[in-house]
C-alpha cells in the first residue's frame, strides 16, 4: 500500500511540475511572439479608386498593412510596393491574402495622382486588387490621416515630398497599430511577412 501512494504522489509530483513548466514556457513563447499595441489612430474616410468612400474601421476584421506613398515618388515608394507585391505572392502561397490579410495604400499626392494614374501605377507594380485597397482624397484629409499617423509630409517646390521613411504599418483587426516599418531597401520584408503570420494568428483582443 505504501509503495503505491509513493509511486501515486511521484505521478501527480511530475505532472504538476510539467504543467508549470509547460504553463511557463507557454507564457513566455506567447508573451515574446505577441506584438504589443503601438497606437490606435481614429477612424479616417477617403475614396477608393471608383470614388466610393471607404472608412478605415469598415476594414476591421482582418490584419492590414498600410502604406503611404505617392506613384511619382522615384525611389522609396515604388521599392516599399514592390516588397509588398513580394508579400502578396507569398500570402496568397498561404492562403491568407484578401481572406485574413489585407493591403491599404494610402496616397498623399491628390493632384496628380488620379484614379486613372493609380490604376496604372496598380497594374505596372503587380497590385492584386481584390486583396489590396489604394485610396486618395483631397490634399487636407491626406494629411490630416497621415498626421493621426505621426508622419511627416512636407510637399517641396518642384512637387516632391519630403517624408517619413518609416511610412508602414501593420494593424491587427481590431485597428490597432502593431508595427511599424522602415520602408524602401531597408524594409525587414521577413519580419514583417512574420509580424502578418503572427497577427493572424493572435486572438489577443485589447
Amino acid at each position: 500500500m505504501n509503495t503505491i501512494k509513493k509511486h501515486w504522489f511521484t505521478f501527480v509530483a511530475a505532472f504538476l511540475v510539467l504543467l508549470v513548466l509547460g504553463g511557463i514556457g507557454y507564457w513566455f513563447w506567447y508573451g515574446h511572439s505577441r506584438l504589443d499595441v503601438i497606437d490606435k489612430p481614429p477612424d479616417f474616410t477617403l475614396q477608393n479608386l471608383d470614388a466610393k468612400p471607404v472608412s478605415m474601421h469598415s476594414m476591421a476584421g482582418k490584419v492590414r498593412v498600410v502604406e503611404f506613398f505617392y506613384a511619382n515618388c522615384p525611389d522609396i515608394c515604388p521599392l516599399t510596393t514592390a516588397n509588398m507585391v513580394t508579400l502578396q505572392k507569398q500570402l496568397k502561397a498561404k492562403g491568407l491574402f484578401g481572406s485574413d490579410v489585407e493591403f491599404v495604400s494610402i496616397s498623399f499626392d491628390p493632384e496628380r495622382d488620379s484614379p486613372e494614374v493609380l490604376r496604372a501605377y496598380a497594374d505596372r507594380m503587380g497590385i492584386d486588387q481584390s486583396g489590396w485597397v489604394i485610396l486618395r482624397g483631397t490634399e487636407e484629409q491626406t494629411n490630416k490621416v497621415a498626421n493621426d499617423y505621426g508622419l511627416l509630409l512636407e510637399k517641396n517646390a518642384d512637387g516632391s515630398f519630403t517624408h517619413s521613411t518609416r511610412s508602414l504599418f501593420l494593424m491587427d483587426r481590431n485597428n490597432n497599430v502593431r508595427g511599424q516599418y522602415l520602408m524602401g531597401n531597408e524594409m525587414p520584408t521577413d519580419k514583417v511577412l512574420d509580424d502578418i503570420e503572427n497577427l493572424v494568428q493572435d486572438k489577443f483582443k485589447p
